[in-house]
């Protein structure tokens, strides 16, 4: 806390602006938190009205804060053993919602939802997020289950831009998935490869057969 001269107090110390406006000024702090001299004449004191205010502020806050928890946990204690369809739903469409844009637009593909049935003006985003909500509703209550799984996998879709070739991490969650539904991953991007492979040269082979063809 500044103070107007050197000899206020005991804990007043010099001190000089190196920077900014009033660069080489010399001002005069106490250092002392509870000084007896500054402390009740720089620190501002609520009025009896104010801390009744407060006072009242902070007790609303406690009391929505426990009835929240306590809320939460009455219904824990009453979750049954087989989720229902709504508690399914529930929980399904709040972690799908929570996956962000990008694993929304993952799993549209992955599903094959289309999303021209979504009106949007051209220059707009598509809202996977909607089209995503609006399946998972119509979904049986089976599909909604293995959909959760399948959004716990979304994420694992994502090639880094800094190394896109990067070969799926063996302790994801998609590769221990596919360990334990037998699923050959290796097995599938030899032949991911070798599809696209083929589709590049058949692309070039019909690239030249046209440029061939219009040469005189």
């Amino acid at each position: 806390m500044y103070t107007r001269g050197p000899a206020e107090c005991p804990h007043t110390q010099s001190a000089v602006v190196v920077d900014g406006e009033g660069a080489g000024r010399v001002l005069h702090v106490c250092r002392e938190e509870k000084c007896p001299i500054h402390s009740t004449v720089t620190r501002y004191h609520l009025s009896p009205k104010e801390r009744a205010v407060r006072a009242k502020e902070a007790l609303a806050e406690r009391v929505e804060k426990q009835s929240r928890f306590e809320t939460l946990n009455a219904v824990r204690r009453k979750l049954p053993s087989a989720l229902s369809r709504p508690d399914l739903e529930m929980a399904v469409l709040d972690y799908f919602e929570r996956l962000g844009h990008d694993n929304h637009r993952r799993l549209c593909r992955a599903y094959g939802w289309d999303e021209k049935k979504t009106k949007r003006p051209s220059n707009a985003a598509v809202d996977y997020k909607s089209i995503g909500a609006k399946a998972i509703c119509e979904m049986s209550t089976p599909d909604v289950q293995r959909f959760l799984i399948v959004c716990a996998l979304a994420s694992d879709l994502y090639c880094p831009g800094y190394n896109p070739g990067q070969a799926l991490a063996k302790d994801s969650n998609l590769a221990r998935t596919a360990v334990r539904y037998k699923v050959d991953v290796s097995k599938i991007a030899a032949r991911v490869r070798s599809e696209l492979t083929e589709k590049k040269l058949g692309a070039g082979g019909s690239r030249r057969r046209r440029v061939a063809a219009n040469q005189p």
